[in-house]
């Protein structure tokens, strides 16, 4: 077929689109096989970072690569950071989570924490202050306009009851700037944060996907 100058338009009026709707890389065919195979035969349960890590790819490809019952991606902006992280309030300033960071995909911190909790808008409007422990524990400073989709994901262990649940902050690149997990599989989780895990993830599902929907 003979291509012609109105269908190289029509061709990349189509990529231009399908570049906006997904802000974040998200998986192609190959990489949720990859992904399938790697929760469900090699390490089920694992933190995400962990398969981002051993496939070299953006997180956001893993986590967009999960079945549709465990993960909901939703494209992120200032005021949708704030207001889910309202939500993670909620689960508690005494629930005690795990936050899990990575530098450039390749170097993981994952360490336990009371919920950061919202703080009073400083100076500088979009950046996003959570403290954990009333001040006394860990400090973030989240810059809203960088985090372009959130992950709400709920992915099964290896034994029976296990979960690996998180709710996660992606980059335009579709590195992590944070995570927030309710519960790792094999770690004994706090409930109030199972609890409100549901709720945060329930607020996210009610959203447009990001990525294509993958059963």
């Amino acid at each position: 077929m003979k291509t012609t100058p109105a269908l190289l338009l029509l061709l990349g009026a189509v990529s231009l689109a399908h570049a906006e709707q997904a802000p974040v890389p998200c998986a192609s065919a190959a990489q949720i096989a990859g992904v399938r195979d790697y929760f469900t035969n090699q390490r089920p349960g694992r933190p995400l970072p962990v398969p981002a890590r051993a496939f070299n790819w953006p997180e956001s490809v893993v986590a967009s690569g999960l079945p549709v019952a465990q993960s909901f991606g939703v494209a992120a902006t200032p005021e949708l950071v704030r207001d889910v992280w309202k939500s993670i309030d909620a689960w508690g300033e005494k629930t005690s989570v795990k936050l899990v960071l990575s530098s450039g995909g390749q170097h993981t911190f994952a360490f336990p924490s009371l919920v950061p909790i919202t703080q009073t808008q400083n100076a500088n409007a979009d950046l996003l202050d959570v403290y954990a422990d009333g001040g006394n524990g860990v400090h973030t400073h989240i810059s809203t306009p960088h985090v372009k989709a959130i992950y709400a994901t709920d992915i099964p262990g290896k034994d029976a009851g296990q979960r690996t649940q998180a709710i996660s902050f992606y980059n335009q690149d579709g590195s992590l700037a944070l995570a927030v997990y309710a519960q790792i599989a094999g770690e004994k989780p706090d409930p109030a944060a199972i609890e409100g895990f549901k709720k945060t993830a329930a607020k996210i599902e009610a959203l447009p996907r990001v990525c294509p929907p993958q059963s």
